[in-house]
């Protein structure tokens, strides 16, 4: 009897494994993606991760030939001009220094590839970290890495986020520790982590507990905006075989996938604050301006998004609240960033385990041609990331205090 009991739940197990698979098999890619993401949110939150950033730079051969072409045509012109000056008037000879500046150029031009690929192959950015969505809480310790024969060059900078007061502590004693023996420094920063921090006095009336509950609906209406044939179900890849993922899903973003994702995710929070402001009264911790407020700022955000590229009638330091603070810097730095990475796409690859979690993540990127003619050669960013699960994530930095923890905001005040 105990026996045909093992074997009925053997048998449930086995049967329930199958049918989750062949559930997850069936969806379509776009939904299997969403699917993942919401449960990573919602569900399975608490993990560490590690990966690495790399730069990927390749010599354009045809870059090199057209430069080489355009070098030979140039000679010849010039060789031209030359007998011609030479033969109206002999007197009158051509300085020798132009000539050389002149052919010295292209040849400049096509050397430094080599420095850039020699550069990209010993140059990296390991990390770790952990994340506690339920607490609020972030760790990701970035390693900017310079290998090569006989050479080592390593930094870390420890970063702890905590998001429920829009905190960040870095520890950035791989540097400090030098710039403190500097004379007249500004301010000894000694063993302290270094604190970036919204002023509390501008964010208490804020709900931002109503906004990051409204983030994982909004983060799916984002997704849901992308086409869906920018989804595609694939064979898993040599990484993803090393995660040991059963399913691959790839999403292919240009900037106009990317801004559609962000209007209807921005859209969506605004659209989440107006109705939670709607149902506030006078029992309720925030007030119906508090929500206005947030608001605002979500539809700068927005505002930002669906500005011009090539329009500067915003300077995005208008927020009355918030003129000359971090968030009206914030914004103008955003527009200055969005003017620089225009034109760019990426791949996005997600690798799934049998119960449809994301266990890793591949990201690659290449970079506009205008770029990449300035350095005479092709870039792409090539980033890894593998997630592992856990009910206790393992957190390494210290707790930050106000005892081990310094506010930068008065010398950035000072530097401004």
């Amino acid at each position: 009897m105990k026996l045909k009991f093992t074997k009925l739940i053997l048998t449930l197990i086995v049967t329930a494994t199958v049918s989750a698979c062949s559930q997850i098999n069936d969806n379509s890619p776009d939904k299997m993606l969403r699917a993942g993401v919401q449960r990573m949110i919602l569900t399975d939150n608490r993990l560490n991760f590690s990966g690495s950033y790399k730069v990927e730079y390749q010599i354009d051969s045809n870059t090199s030939d057209e430069n080489k072409n355009s070098t030979e045509s140039a000679e010849i012109d010039k060789t031209n001009e030359k007998n011609e000056k030479f033969l109206n008037t002999a007197s009158k000879t051509l300085p020798q220094t132009q000539i050389e500046d002149d052919e010295d150029e292209p040849q400049l031009k096509n050397t430094i590839g080599p420095f850039w690929k020699q550069l990209s192959q010993s140059f990296s950015v390991p990390f770790t970290g952990a994340i506690d969505i339920r607490k609020g809480q972030m760790e990701i310790i970035p390693e900017v890495r310079y290998e090569h024969k006989n050479a080592l060059v390593s930094l870390k900078f420890p970063t702890y986020i905590d998001f429920k007061n829009l905190s960040l502590y870095t520890d950035a004693s791989a540097v400090t520790h030098l710039l403190d023996t500097l004379p007249n420094t500004p301010m000894i920063i000694g063993e302290k982590y270094l604190q970036f921090a919204i002023p509390k006095s501008k964010i208490k009336d804020l709900p931002l507990s109503d906004l990051l509950k409204s983030l994982p609906k909004s983060i799916d209406d984002g997704y849901a905006a992308i086409d869906p044939n920018a989804f595609e179900k694939v064979n898993v890849d040599e990484y993803g075989k090393n995660l040991k993922a059963m399913y691959q899903v790839n999403l292919n973003l240009d900037n106009a996938s990317i801004k559609k994702f962000d209007d209807a995710t921005l859209e969506s929070l605004s659209k989440a604050l107006k109705e939670v402001a709607a149902k506030a009264d006078q029992n309720s911790k925030y007030k119906p301006e508090d929500y206005a407020l947030l608001q605002k700022i979500v539809d700068e955000f927005i505002t930002l998004n669906f500005d011009n590229d090539d329009s500067d009638d915003n300077n995005y330091d208008d927020l009355e609240d918030f003129k000359n603070t971090e968030i009206g810097m914030y914004f103008r730095n955003m527009k200055k960033l969005k003017q620089l990475t225009k034109n760019l796409s990426g791949q996005y690859n997600y690798y799934f385990d049998s119960k449809g979690r994301i266990i890793g993540f591949r990201y690659q990127r290449s970079y506009p041609k205008d770029i990449e003619s300035t350095l005479d050669g092709k870039i792409k960013l090539d980033g890894k990331v593998r997630l592992e699960y856990t009910t206790i994530p393992k957190f390494t930095i210290q707790p930050p205090t106000p005892q081990n923890s310094i506010d930068i905001k008065p010398l950035l005040d000072k530097i401004n």
